[in-house]
């Protein structure tokens, strides 16, 4: 029996852009026994996924900030430290007793490069020096894969690191399925706020970087044209510390929009099922959205959206190319990729996406 290490760590749209590798190694190796070694915050993704026969969680976000003696006072106490290498040996430790024979690195990272070394993985599959986030992860790898040239978007590059394995077939697929827990969760919300029979339409405000996320006023003036003109719900979603954004829309604007209750993963997964339309920019939501095949309007600037963009048919990507298009950058004086992305814009593409829907389902 083979035994596979999947190490794709974070974040939530990269875990959910690596999830065709493991439905095609399940596919193809129907016996084989496959682990994935992912961050505890994005374990969720993974949990209720039969193609996975071990979900192995990792932390290195609190390794870090241990390390680095800063922030939460437990950590400051001079146990950290050794409590911290204990949890690593305890990682190294499952990793080296599953006797992994194939290690698969799908994130081209030094650490997660580490990781594929350190399970003893006799042969481990990663990017060549060209395609590696951090070029230093070729270290790591015994066998290395140049994606072609169509494999423009991270799914496909992805998936051409299986090339190694010969398989005849390869599946797109996407598997992330919440339990019935979390769909009464999101029944008993929809019952409660009443809301009536018009479409639903989920606007996504955050994003992981400041440099991806398009502002509360525009989405502000956005929704209250959807509401106004369209006549479809608005749900605002939202994450953990954007509270502000949602409280900040609310105040701006002239229609009542519906706000999602505080939701797992799974629990957005559910409530994302219910909706006909994802408006959003680069952000996990986003691709979970495309994931369950849901149209979306997705809102680029500083990513590429044919690296990043929603995956599949029914997409409508409005992004402005500048100078700097593709730059990647987290902090930006001008973020002038987003600011230049109108209302207009986006209502545009939003009422395409409305009528193409309407078209297809009446």
């Amino acid at each position: 029996m083979n035994r596979i290490l999947i190490v794709k760590l974070s974040s939530i749209g990269d875990v959910v852009h690596a999830l065709p590798v493991l439905r095609t190694i399940r596919y193809n190796l129907p016996n084989s026994y496959i682990a994935w070694i992912v961050e505890e915050k994005t374990r969720e993704i993974l949990e209720g996924n039969k193609d996975v026969d071990r979900i192995i969680t990792i932390n290195t976000k609190k390794w870090r900030k241990g390390m680095s003696l800063r922030g939460d006072p437990e950590l400051d106490s001079g146990e950290a430290i050794p409590a911290i290498f204990r949890e690593l040996l305890n990682v190294i430790n499952t990793l080296r007793k599953e006797r992994f024979d194939t290690a698969i690195d799908l994130q081209g990272l030094i650490k997660s490069g580490v990781i594929s070394y350190l399970s003893r993985a006799k042969t481990r599959i990663g990017f060549d020096s060209g395609n590696c986030r951090e070029s230093l992860n070729i270290l790591f790898t015994n066998k290395k894969v140049s994606p072609e040239k169509e494999d423009s978007h991270v799914v496909d590059k992805n998936l051409s690191l299986l090339k190694p394995f010969g398989f005849k077939e390869i599946k797109r697929d996407f598997f992330i399925s919440p339990s019935p827990k979390d769909d009464k969760y999101v029944n008993d919300f929809l019952l409660k706020s009443r809301i009536n029979g018009k479409p639903i339409i989920a606007v996504n405000l955050g994003a992981g970087w400041k440099t991806k996320e398009w502002g509360i006023k525009n989405y502000a003036g956005l929704c209250d044209r959807i509401i106004s003109e369209i006549g479809a719900n608005i749900i605002l979603t939202w994450g953990p510390g954007e509270e502000n954004m949602v409280k900040g829309i609310m105040d701006l604007m002239a229609y009542k929009p519906f706000v999602a209750p505080p939701t797992t993963l799974k629990q957005l997964v559910a409530l994302l099922r219910r909706c006909e339309l994802f408006i959003g920019g680069d952000t996990g939501p986003l691709h979970i959205a495309a994931a369950l095949k849901i149209p979306t309007v997705a809102i680029y600037g500083p990513s590429d959206p044919l690296r990043n963009g929603p995956y599949g048919d029914n997409h409508f990507i409005i992004h402005k190319k500048i100078e700097c298009s593709g730059c990647y950058k987290r902090s930006c004086d001008t973020i002038e990729c987003m600011k230049i992305i109108s209302i207009d814009d986006v209502f545009s593409a939003v009422t395409k996406q409305v009528s193409s829907i309407r078209v297809s389902k009446y």
